[in-house]
């Protein structure tokens, strides 16, 4: 059971999670689906390919873990406690781990949440070996989530520059005018129905209604990305950065 969540509230996301899914596996008709719809595409084409000592910072339950290629080590690394976290750190202390030891360092929707920001980057560089490869994902245009630990956005030109001396590999602008109405619409209505036991028991008893429009919204939504020539207008990032190697550095 979740922190603060009833047994009514348990049986929902149970039903609700058996019709639509649960992350990272979302059907179309999960009023999230669009969250992730490109994040997910990439990552399965891109964490297959990479391998070696693996560190997932912010790793959560490791939802990631079984897509990567082949995988000599594996640490899970976040703030809070978990059954799949291996090391437990604090926001402002150097993490345990030894230095240029990971050949891959995965953060996904997690830098947005770093109040320490420029500590925690500092700690990412430590840890990755020369010639690391780093695949790091974060919202642009989305709704506050996480409350009160949201404290950042990143655009396409600011995520350049979060690690200025590795070479970026890939950038990728996530999402278009489409996907990001239809996020901001249905996240809207989720938090807005939660507010209160009686709309939570409309939405209960709606569930179908529901599903079917957050299923048309995701349609309509992916739709509209197809005409969104502006790059402008994206709700999430993918970067993939590779740490430069010494001698790459004195040229």
């Amino acid at each position: 059971m979740y922190a603060g969540e009833s047994s009514l509230g348990r049986a929902y996301r149970l039903i609700y999670e058996s019709l639509c899914g649960c992350h990272p596996y979302l059907r179309p008709w999960h009023f999230q689906y669009q969250d992730a719809f490109y994040l997910y595409r990439s990552l399965h084409r891109l964490l297959p390919t990479l391998g070696g000592r693996v560190l997932d910072a912010g790793c959560g339950s490791k939802p990631y873990q079984n897509w990567f290629g082949s995988v000599s080590e594996y640490v899970g690394l976040d703030v809070m406690p978990g059954t799949s976290v291996d090391v437990v750190v604090k926001s402002d202390e150097q993490w345990p781990l030894p230095n240029e030891y990971f050949d891959v360092l995965l953060s996904s929707q997690v830098l947005e949440h770093v109040e320490n920001l420029e500590f925690t980057l500092s700690e990412m560089d430590r840890v990755l070996k020369l010639g690391g490869i780093m695949v790091l994902s974060f919202p642009f245009l989305y709704n506050e989530h996480g409350a009160p630990y949201d404290f950042q956005r990143f655009t396409a030109h600011r995520a350049q520059k979060l690690f200025p001396n590795y070479d970026i590999l890939q950038l990728e602008r996530q999402g278009g005018v489409g996907s990001t109405l239809g996020i901001l619409l249905l996240n809207w209505v989720e938090q807005s129905v939660n507010r209160n036991f009686i709309t939570r028991l409309l939405k209960a008893a709606l569930l179908p209604f529901w599903i079917l429009v957050s299923l048309t919204t995701n349609l309509i939504g992916l739709a509209f990305d197809r005409i969104d020539y502006t790059n402008a207008f994206y709700n999430n990032l993918l970067i993939v950065l590779r740490k430069k190697r010494d001698e790459e550095n004195l040229k």
